[in-house]
């Protein structure tokens, strides 16, 4: 079956789990009815099932079936950091409205410090991008962005308003594969007040970001800093079987 099959049943199981069509630890149809129901063979309907288990909105019970075990949060708008979204994906998937404001554009030769801080090479030829980004017309984000110049080749400031990822996947196909990640609280810089409202608040949640490519070459570093009222995210936690 081709790839789209599968995450086409992916995605509508996982919109029918988060509006409660299949409710929290409820089972779900069986194989035999999904697959009747979607048209399609096992093989492809596990795939799909698989997806969503390893994102832990489902878990098989032998001999039983397969449970809903996604519950949803009470927090209002919630991220996630097993996978790698964009700002408007994840804006998306909370049924938010983003925008984003391009401060700063312009480019730069890698010095030694920035080299230290981000993981690019001394004289590699970097792309220095700040973004505010905002949810519902309230800044919520301030974005510092360093791109590789030779792996983002043609990337321009309207580009970096709309969505970065969407240029490079769609317009240079570029495949985004994997992203390390730091988060830590700091105290807000003047910069950060101009940005962002603060109110009670006197920090930030900051995410650094290593990005890599399918080719292996890291074409993106990415500090993110952001305000405490949006900031929650799930991780997905396995406790390996022990040996009795």
């Amino acid at each position: 079956m081709p790839k789209a099959r599968f995450e086409n049943i992916y995605r509508d199981l996982k919109v029918k789990i988060l509006d409660g069509t299949y409710a929290y630890q409820t089972f779900l149809p069986t194989e035999t009815e999904l697959t009747a129901s979607y048209a399609c063979s096992r093989n492809t309907l596990r795939r799909a099932l698989s997806m969503l288990s390893d994102e832990t909105y489902l878990q098989p019970i032998h001999g039983k079936g397969v449970r809903v075990i996604w519950q949803k949060q009470s927090h209002e708008i919630l991220g996630s950091l097993e996978g790698l979204e964009s700002f408007h994906e994840y804006a998306e998937r909370n049924g938010l409205i983003p925008f984003t404001e391009v401060k700063q554009f312009d480019a730069i030769t890698c010095t030694a410090a920035l080299a230290e801080r981000t993981g690019f090479l001394v004289g590699d030829q970097l792309i220095r991008i700040v973004r505010v980004r905002g949810l519902n017309g309230v800044a919520r984000q301030v974005d510092h962005d360093y791109l590789l110049s030779s792996a983002v080749q043609g990337l321009t400031e309207k580009d970096a308003a709309r969505s970065i990822f969407s240029y490079l996947e769609n317009t240079l196909g570029m495949r985004i594969l994997t992203s390390k990640r730091q988060i830590t609280v700091e105290l807000a810089s003047d910069e950060d007040s101009s940005y962002l409202d603060l109110g009670p608040y006197n920090s930030v949640a900051v995410t650094e970001s290593n990005s890599f490519n399918s080719e292996g070459i890291m074409f993106e570093f990415t500090q993110s800093r952001s305000h405490p009222m949006t900031f929650c995210y799930n991780v997905i936690s396995k406790r390996e079987a022990k040996q009795v």
